[in-house]
């Protein structure tokens, strides 16, 4: 608005300048004029496209949110997916597949298991698995446990299932790495993310294997594995 008013006060002062020259001024005037108007017209195009910048990264800022959002690792959840909620048959970008597979639990037995695999396109795949309930010697619809196989998941902190173990020391120094033996698994965890373990691959450990027999869970320093040893996965559970 400022622009149109500075504009059009400068017309007006160039007509009325050009009104007390001679008759014999008249190309001047139309040179005068025809200057301001452009120059109106520029410094109004200048500040649309200054502003239609400006709104598109807004809208891109915005974007980037909601794609984090949806995508958020954080307590006992990955995005969409929580730990004792239903489990979809349905999720809007997911193609979904129906699964049953055995699992054996840490009392030795073996009982059959559901559950749901959500496919990102080529940017890889989420498994979500029911809940068994030992009264009934049934799975429910709830969830139970989380796999994460795709770098699209991040914490708030950055850290994904293909982040290095020196990363996610550096974003979360509460960390503890553990290898728990009936399930032969090597995780990091933190405080600040509750129920969530990422995993590492077992061909990065570089410690001792009696060690790994001493207990069902056996604590393990950073140095136990080789630099820049990286995640295969990430796993959220009870």
């Amino acid at each position: 608005m400022d622009i149109n008013i500075r504009s059009f006060l400068f017309v007006i002062a160039t007509l009325v300048h050009c009104s007390a020259c001679t008759n014999g001024n008249n190309d001047k005037e139309t040179v005068s004029t025809t200057t301001a108007t452009v120059a109106h017209e520029d410094s109004a195009s200048i500040f649309a496209e200054s502003e239609g910048r400006e709104g598109g990264a807004a809208v891109i800022e915005q974007n980037e949110v909601a794609v984090a959002e949806a995508y958020l690792i954080a307590d006992s959840c990955a995005g969409p997916f929580r730990i004792d909620t239903v489990i979809p048959k349905k999720m809007e970008g997911f193609d979904v597949t129906k699964f049953q597979e055995e699992k054996i639990f840490p009392t030795g037995e073996t009982r059959e298991i559901s559950g749901c695999i959500y496919e990102i396109g080529n940017e890889g795949w989420v498994k979500v698995t029911s809940t068994y309930d030992a009264a009934t010697d049934c799975t429910t619809d709830k969830t139970s446990e989380i796999f994460v196989f795709s770098d699209l998941f991040l914490t708030a902190k950055g850290i994904g299932a293909m982040s290095s173990i020196e990363e996610y020391v550096a974003a979360y120094p509460d960390f503890r790495i553990r290898y728990i033996r009936n399930e032969r698994l090597f995780v990091v965890e933190a405080q600040h993310l509750k129920n969530v373990q990422f995993i590492i691959d077992n061909e990065y450990y570089r410690g001792d294997d009696a060690t790994l027999a001493s207990g069902e869970s056996v604590e393990l320093q950073v140095s136990d594995f080789r630099k820049e040893s990286h995640f295969t996965a990430i796993r959220i559970t009870k």
